[in-house]
């Protein structure tokens, strides 16, 4: 071969070894721009589309948020419960909808949507400290029980007392006697 066939040759397989490079260049750009395109709709579908766990009637799952928590935390709580699929999506959802979550114990179903869930968990301070308060009546309000368990249906007065007592007295008579 003399200098100028190989020329050409060398010429012709520069230009379609760049092409080929090129084209491979360009198929990796489009693959990786469909990938990420792909993953940014079903993130931001996740976010915008209120798609519930379970359809009706669901499953009740009382779940308790601790003190100090945030958005993330309450997200992986109500993840790990099953209650929604994506925690990522529901934390941004949170701040978005600037959700105020307060400490306590919720009922939520996994039939709810995520617009739900946020609904139940969006409570206002005067709620919070409503909640807070009658939880602590209930706590200090346990009181020692009266005939039968404490129950007011089950107080009796002084002389339905004196009454159940003589008849247990005349019943234990009887029967030390008999």
């Amino acid at each position: 071969m003399d200098k100028k066939e190989s020329s050409f040759i060398g010429r012709a397989a520069d230009i379609l070894g760049g092409a080929a490079g090129r084209v491979i260049v360009a198929a990796l750009l489009i693959l990786i721009a469909f990938e990420l395109g792909s993953f940014c709709f079903s993130f931001g579908r996740s976010i915008f589309y209120q798609e519930p766990m379970e359809t009706e009637p669901g499953t009740d799952i009382v779940i308790t948020i601790p003190e100090g928590s945030d958005a993330q935390s309450v997200a992986e709580l109500l993840e790990q419960e099953g209650i929604i699929r994506d925690g990522s999506a529901f934390a941004i959802q949170e701040e978005l909808y600037e959700v105020n979550v307060y400490p306590g114990e919720y009922t939520l179903n996994t039939s709810m949507t995520t617009k739900e869930i946020l609904s139940e968990l969006n409570i206002s301070e005067e709620e919070y400290q409503r909640r807070l308060a009658a939880s602590e009546a209930a706590e200090t309000s346990q009181s020692p029980d009266v005939i039968g368990g404490g129950d007011e249906a089950d107080i009796i007065s002084e002389s339905e007392a004196e009454s159940l007592a003589a008849t247990e007295s005349v019943e234990e008579t009887w029967t030390t006697e008999g």
